[in-house]
């Protein structure tokens, strides 16, 4: 393992506890460093501050993985594997859904595995994890055995690593979609052909937390996907929820979600453009709107037109609130601070004149921990409005 030392004070963040280290953040030249490969991180004084793999063509330079005086060896890789399954289950005890691995927050950086009943989903970010896929493969597999392990490496951010895209099954085998449970609601789960690795994971507890505002309420659900905040507004007590998304597979998915659950006569489903949808829809005519779009700032340059999306989006579901209604309104782009944010939901509340009182702000689920020494870990913002 090659040695590599940091500019004077360049360590203070890291001792802080985050993971990364940042090219203009080294002294020694990195040109020559093996993509992918494994090195050391020292102070300028020569003191460890661990292992992790570089990428000398980005700006994040090395993704720290193991502490000082370890290497992310078998050995390693297991114990961690095992920490992150603990801590899962002592957040949602006796669960069999959950995010089992998020990246750094489990010192697994570019690492991230679902777990679906007993199908195991994952997706490898970065090169240096795809140099020991094939160990974290057999690990994954001896650990948990799984029925199935389907690897989602198709994510876009994979080209930035000089990655290919391809997604399989890597053991067992797959027959159709997953069936799950989560807080007692029956999903069908695509984990081959679903967004992501099959389903958004991290909006459990704030679909969970929801249920108080929908009792009795008619609820608008954009960008639904599979449906799932539809599906938890009924369970909740809601009187009607109707779900739309762009993707009519998307859709198709919901409706069928809605109906293993028996729960089709209150909960529908439209296939058409969000912004198209709410241009159409008559003032005040819910009491509960839920935004869950898609990151609209997946990269800081793209923040400014980004920023005038989300306010545009969240001005015109005020508008289709009744008086006294709930706005439920994410952000999932870490571009998007959780101050910039609130400053544009102000700016969607003038635009509608509607006044704004805040209820909750809430983030993502508790199987996608946030390093408090690394923002960057902290992505997803929800807050929950009452628009007079």
């Amino acid at each position: 393992m090659r040695i590599l030392k940091l500019q004077p004070g360049r360590e203070r963040r890291i001792i802080k506890g985050h993971r990364w280290v940042f090219s203009n953040e080294i002294a020694d030249p990195i040109r020559d460093f093996e993509p992918g490969s494994l090195v050391e991180v020292l102070t300028a004084k020569g003191v460890s501050l661990g292992a992790g793999y570089i990428n000398p063509a980005s700006l994040i330079a090395v993704r720290l993985v193991c502490p000082p005086g370890k290497k992310p060896d078998e050995d390693f890789l297991r114990q961690t594997l095992l920490e992150a399954a603990r801590f899962r289950q002592f957040v949602y005890p006796g669960a069999e859904s959950f995010r089992l691995v998020f990246g750094e927050s489990d010192s697994l950086p570019g690492l991230v595995a679902d777990r679906y009943g007993d199908v195991l989903v994952y997706q490898a970010g970065t090169l240096g994890v795809a140099l020991m896929e094939g160990l974290i493969r057999e690990l994954l597999v001896d650990l948990f055995r799984p029925a199935a392990l389907v690897f989602r490496n198709d994510s876009p951010s994979r080209a930035l690593e000089g990655l290919g895209m391809e997604k399989g099954v890597a053991y067992g085998s797959v027959a159709g979609e997953v069936p799950i449970s989560i807080d007692g609601i029956k999903y069908l789960v695509d984990v081959l052909g679903g967004q992501k690795t099959g389903m958004y994971l991290d909006q459990r507890d704030n679909r969970s937390a929801a249920k108080k505002w929908m009792k009795g309420k008619r609820v608008l659900d954009l960008f639904c996907y599979n449906g799932a905040w539809s599906l938890s507004a009924i369970a909740g007590g809601a009187a009607e929820a109707i779900g739309v998304d762009q993707s009519a597979d998307a859709v198709e998915l919901a409706r069928r979600n809605a109906e293993v659950n028996g729960l089709d006569g209150r909960a529908s489903f439209v296939a058409a453009d969000v912004f198209d949808y709410l241009k159409r829809t008559p003032w005040a005519s819910f009491d509960v709107i839920v935004l869950d779009p898609p990151a609209f700032a997946k990269t800081k340059p793209a923040l400014a037109e980004a920023t005038k999306g989300y306010i545009d989006l969240n001005r015109r579901a005020l508008l289709a609130l009744r008086p006294g209604g709930i706005l439920i309104t994410c952000s999932c782009s870490y571009h998007m601070s959780e101050e910039l944010f609130r400053e544009v939901l102000i700016s969607a509340g003038q635009a509608s004149g509607r006044r704004l009182r805040l209820l909750e702000v809430r983030g993502q689920a508790f199987d996608h921990p946030s390093l408090l020494a690394m923002p960057e870990t902290k992505y997803l913002k929800c807050f929950v409005l009452e628009a007079a």
